[in-house]
């Protein structure tokens, strides 16, 4: 049987972060199974994929952010837009296309017009659940708008309506779209993997006595930073920090000021692209999240050691083991979240054996291991 032949299509700079270091692993991979075509990118600036088979489009997104200061209109809705109606225009013939959500739409109508199978990536929930579970959320916090731009939202519903495949990385999110009618069989669930050469348990024991719960990725209301914060005032902990590390968005900016004025126990350090030492810090990392449809953060706080506390919406709740390297908690609940950090902060020992328990458990998921899934899922559906 010939191998089979993939186009793959990402709209953002890989290697990156979140959603660069997913699509370059995935490129990686199908590039290490012998699959890949073409790789169309935003950017590239790796070395693991061979290089004529990549096609870069930055030009693209100095296009859509130009456009955007005279329009008025979202810079990053024009860029998506302008890189999946550019792909689709150059689309070469391939047994697959695997594109992402949002940035597919018409790459995927090209595609299925020339014969090919396609493939969605959904890095979120299905888009109803995703508003189900933000709605009210929003509302209650005063926030205007909606957690999806409307245009937005009909391109989602459309691209998971018209593809064949749609690719998912935790159970949470393939229950989201079974609730919403779609077939089991069109889903294929492969977990995310971690680089596990690079977070590593740090060699020097901490010096201090310093209780510290580290939070890696956006500062916004999806993310439950404002329940954290709730408990936190609530707990007072005695020697005691709480470090939020990323890009503050603007609806958590009153939220998180307001705290900050009432307490000196919280730091707000900005987005790293680099987190391993940020982790080395931690007693435990904590992800409150109200909608993830993974969060790697916490597969590399784990390979560093530190064990999680993550909330029930967060897909990376498949590689967590209540109790043993980590807690999964209710979300939306600042008193669970209060009381599990409580119980953290009385058992350190405790604590640090669940670290050791969570860099075992992160070794069960690599990259390669990532990789090889999607490559099996694509020789099945080609078959």
């Amino acid at each position: 049987m010939n191998t089979p032949s993939v186009i793959f299509s990402v709209g953002v700079r890989i290697p990156g972060e979140g959603m660069g270091n997913h699509g370059y692993n995935t490129a990686v991979g199908f590039d290490r199974h012998h699959m890949l075509r073409r790789a169309y990118v935003m950017q590239y600036h790796g070395t693991e994929i061979t290089p004529n088979k990549v096609k870069d489009f930055y030009i693209i997104e100095r296009i859509a952010f130009r456009l955007a200061r005279y329009s008025h209109l979202n810079p990053y809705l024009i860029r998506d837009n302008l890189f999946d109606w550019w792909i689709a225009q150059q689309l070469e013939f391939a047994d697959v296309f695997y594109g992402w959500n949002h940035i597919a739409l018409w790459s995927i109508k090209q595609a299925k017009r020339r014969g090919m199978a396609t493939i969605l990536e959904r890095a979120n929930s299905h888009p109803l659940t995703y508003v189900r579970l933000l709605a009210d959320e929003y509302k209650k916090q005063g926030v205007q708008h909606d957690p999806y731009h409307p245009l937005l939202f009909k391109k989602h519903l459309k691209e998971l309506e018209i593809t064949d495949y749609i690719a998912v990385t935790s159970e949470f999110t393939k229950q989201g779209l079974l609730e919403h009618g779609v077939d089991e069989k069109r889903i294929l669930l492969t977990p995310l993997g971690v680089d596990l050469q690079h977070f590593v348990p740090s060699e020097s024991p901490r010096k201090d006595r310093i209780f510290r719960v580290v939070y890696v990725g956006q500062l916004c209301l999806r993310k439950g930073i404002q329940y954290l914060l709730e408990a936190w005032k609530r707990l007072r902990l005695p020697q005691s920090e709480l470090i939020l590390v990323g890009d503050l968005v603007g609806d958590l900016q009153p939220i998180l000021h307001a705290y900050l004025r009432q307490t000196d126990t919280i730091t707000v350090r900005p987005h790293t692209s680099d987190p391993a030492e940020v982790y080395c810090e931690a007693s435990v990392f904590i992800l409150p999240t109200l909608e993830d449809g993974f969060g790697l953060v916490v597969l590399e706080a784990m390979a560093c050691g530190i064990p999680v506390i993550i909330t029930e919406h967060a897909g990376v709740k498949d590689c967590v083991r209540h109790g043993i390297d980590g807690f999964v908690v209710s979300p939306y609940s600042s008193e669970h979240l209060a009381e599990t950090l409580f119980y953290c902060y009385q058992n350190r020992t405790t604590l640090q054996e669940m670290g050791r328990n969570a860099r075992q458990q992160a070794e069960q998921f690599s990259w390669r291991r990532y990789q090889d899934g999607i490559a099996t899922h694509i020789r099945r559906i080609t078959s």
